[in-house]
């Protein structure tokens, strides 16, 4: 098996929904699973005996070494909250097993007291300057005058990241539809999906396969080197290549020709609709740019018929 299918296969697992923050590292001969929740040790241990009623743990110094199967050792360190599975069978057993036991924590598993929060979540948090107050969102819509209005590019910026935010977060079916999109804003829309990975929502970018002579492709392209670029407060990337195959795996991208602007979302039969002169670009995001912006909510029958339709997508999404 190829690098690049371990690394789709690795990625698949890691969008299965969990109570903490984790990430995958394939180095071959292992896997480290990483994880900065403080209490990520207790946590593993209560699932192992979940899955593993007859489980059997050998502990020395910082390390607890469990043996789930024949062919397979998982070594927990106390110290460093590495989680290593290796043996001649880890490979396989990850892959039909791990899946499970994330589950488990998510669900079964005696979740853990404590104020131990997960770093990783943290900083993309932070890089994304998420505000975590529940009425953002609300509060920035009845600034929109009734019947849309016209509005500075730093609100028009806000708006669009905490909707965004807020859809994922309810696990709805999100369309991003733009003539321009910069690698900034796709870097962003990026971290959202990460951000509230495990809500079960669907996303389509719409965009036309050139822009202003530049192919999307190089933007995609640049927009991963510059995720594999940014780092953490903690100097670690801030986005592994198993959360970004994750991301690739769940955006859907469609090119069309069009030359409009908006984002809309819908989830048990109702939707809502941005729309914006602001095209998802630097030229009307940082210069000092005033575009006109309406929000509205409707059906999601209205949504397909009068938005989604029109530039052929939608089709398979109700």
């Amino acid at each position: 098996m190829s690098k690049k299918d371990r690394r789709r296969m690795l990625a698949q697992i890691w969008g299965t929904p969990t109570s903490h923050d984790i990430d995958l590292v394939d180095e071959g001969n292992q896997i480290v699973v990483f994880s900065n929740y403080r209490g990520i040790i207790s946590w593993w241990m209560e699932i192992f005996k979940t899955f593993y009623p007859n489980i059997k743990c050998r502990e020395k110094g910082d390390t607890i070494k469990i043996k789930p199967t024949v062919g397979v050792t998982i070594k927990l360190n106390k110290t460093t909250h590495l989680l290593k599975v290796s043996g001649k069978d880890h490979w396989p057993w990850f892959v039909d097993t791990f899946g499970a036991l994330l589950d488990i924590g998510n669900g079964d598993a005696v979740e853990l007291p404590g104020d131990g929060i997960s770093i990783s979540e943290n900083s993309v948090t932070r890089f994304l300057q998420l505000d975590k107050d529940d009425e953002e969102v609300q509060d920035l819509l009845d600034r929109i005058p009734e019947g849309g209005g016209i509005m500075h590019h730093e609100f028009i910026m806000r708006l669009w990241k905490s909707l965004l935010d807020d859809w994922f977060g309810v696990g709805a079916s999100v369309f991003v539809v733009t003539p321009r999109i910069d690698s900034e804003r796709l870097f962003i829309l990026m971290l959202l999906m990460i951000h509230n990975k495990g809500t079960g929502f669907n996303v389509t970018l719409m965009t036309p396969a050139k822009q202003d002579g530049e192919r999307f492709d190089k933007i995609m392209e640049k927009t991963k080197r510059r995720i594999k670029e940014v780092k953490s407060a903690h100097d670690s990337k801030l986005v592994s290549e198993v959360k970004l195959e994750w991301v690739m795996l769940q955006l859907n991208v469609q090119h069309e020709d069009f030359s409009t602007n908006f984002i809309a979302a819908y989830k048990d039969g109702e939707g809502e609709v941005l729309t914006t002169t602001a095209h998802f670009h630097k030229a009307h995001f940082h210069h000092q740019q005033k575009d006109n912006v309406s929000y509205s909510r409707l059906s999601a029958h209205d949504l397909r018929k009068n938005y989604l339709l029109p530039l052929n997508i939608g089709n398979n999404v109700f």
